[in-house]
């Protein structure tokens, strides 16, 4: 059963501004890409790797990729506007599919292996795992505006992170081009039928998202910390 990971470095969710994508920024004396491309490749579970990338990261990607010694990268394609359409481009592109899909954002550059070992293990499972962290405090959802219109008990909601791991059947049928009208967002669960069910795997807080310049510079100080342990 092989196990291909998909690891999206392009879009709006993947920008600190706009035009400006997270995974090529440094950290360290490395990109923010090379740092989570490391994890999956070192990774046992993890047989190919796709990087996703806009039009104009494509050299930039491929020095990354050979200056670092990835040769678990199998191709370099180009995203779309959103992960939806980044996800059928790389699909229309893989003549063999892998038997487990991991899905994985360039952003998050602190996933641990046994995150992506768990993940993996629960989607040959369940059909379909998402890295997640339970929050310990009470939860408010306001739909609109500041209104608080239900409070989720403690320990009862979890933040959505990646990886999400799909069986290939299931995700297949996530990006079936009849669904004309769905975004991929944390959770897939609302698209994940029986007889998959969405399994989560605690990741901790530690699984940092990049998303502004603050953000980079806790995940520079975080990278810092490791190195001086």
């Amino acid at each position: 059963m092989s196990t291909l990971a998909i690891i999206i470095a392009c879009g709006k969710e993947e920008e600190i501004v706009s035009g400006t994508e997270v995974a090529f920024l440094s950290m360290g004396s490395r990109p923010v890409l090379a740092h989570s491309l490391k994890t999956f490749h070192e990774s046992a579970v993890v047989d190919e790797i796709i990087v996703v990338v806009s039009k104009e990261r494509v050299e930039g990607s491929l020095q990354v990729i050979k200056r670092f010694g990835f040769t678990k990268v199998r191709g370099v394609v180009i995203g779309g506007v959103n992960r939806l359409s980044s996800l059928r481009t790389v699909f229309s592109k893989i003549s063999k599919p892998a038997s487990i899909i991991i899905l994985h954002e360039a952003s998050r550059p602190f996933v641990s292996d046994n995150v992506i070992v768990e993940t993996v293990k629960a989607a040959k499972r369940y059909g379909s795992s998402i890295a997640a962290h339970k929050l310990p405090d009470a939860v408010k959802v306001a739909i609109k505006g500041l209104k608080s219109s239900k409070t989720l008990e403690r320990n009862s909601a979890w933040a959505a992170q990646t990886p999400q791991v799909f069986k290939n059947e299931v995700l297949k049928k996530i990006l079936d081009l009849k669904n004309k009208n769905i975004k991929l967002i944390d959770d897939e669960s609302e698209w994940v039928k029986s007889p998959a069910e969405v399994h989560l795997i605690e990741s901790g807080c530690g699984n940092l998202k990049i998303r502004s310049a603050e953000d980079l510079t806790i995940a520079t100080a975080m990278f810092n910390a490791r190195l001086n342990r």
